[in-house]
């Protein structure tokens, strides 16, 4: 019987790692797709994002019969539940990545603010480094690099109150440019959240290996 469970506990974990593995593809695609403005790669995204939501829904599904049909242990417990958490932050980073991409196909017709692309390249090199680095910690239950990962979430913020106050710079030095730099304030916003979520998982490590609720939101 523990075999079965210890399988099934397996398989969901496979589960969350592939579901990583494609928000993580469509978030570096969504920031390959603004900075080359690749509408073509940008619509790819956004037909792509009912992949994720139905992994998610197939692991969310999994975990409650799971917990409805083995009765787990309490340790057994917090790994699901830090599974069901996880997927559920993961669901949410491709929905940033999704709008992203929307916001790539809207700028196709407007001029680009080239003073913005370094900080939206550099913002967006942090993220992904950021969501790749955390799926590892998960299956290693990696609780060191956990506490690590969330603290480079300080330096996404930074780079997002630097885009701030950049557009906003260029906005009062040139009014026309209002739209186009509101499109890149906008992608700024669906990164800068992609960086909480994984803040999330990262406590979520932390509950999985200890039972201990943390806000490593304050570390930073």
């Amino acid at each position: 019987m523990r075999t079965i469970f210890d399988e099934r506990l397996a398989e969901i974990h496979r589960d969350l790692l592939q579901l990583g593995i494609v928000v993580n593809e469509a978030i570096n695609k969504a920031i390959q797709a603004f900075v080359t403005k690749d509408v073509n790669l940008a619509e790819e995204i956004i037909e792509n994002d009912l992949k994720i939501n139905d992994k998610e829904n197939e692991i969310d599904k999994k975990c409650t019969e799971t917990i409805a049909l083995q009765q787990p242990l309490a340790t057994d417990l917090r790994r699901i539940i830090a599974v069901i958490r996880a997927s559920s932050d993961l669901e949410r980073m491709g929905d940033h990545a999704q709008n992203i991409a929307e916001v790539t196909i809207n700028l196709k017709n407007e001029k680009h603010v080239p003073e913005l692309e370094p900080i939206i390249q550099s913002m967006g090199n942090k993220i992904m480094k950021m969501s790749t680095d955390i799926i590892d910690a998960f299956v290693d239950f990696n609780v060191e690099a956990a506490r690590e990962i969330a603290l480079r979430d300080e330096e996404v913020d930074k780079h997002y109150n630097l885009l701030r106050l950049t557009a906003i710079d260029i906005m009062k030095e040139n009014p026309d440019t209002a739209f186009s730099v509101s499109d890149y304030s906008f992608i700024g916003r669906d990164l800068e959240p992609i960086g909480d979520y994984v803040t999330n998982i990262g406590e979520g490590i932390i509950y999985l290996s200890s039972g201990e609720i943390v806000d490593l939101g304050k570390l930073n």
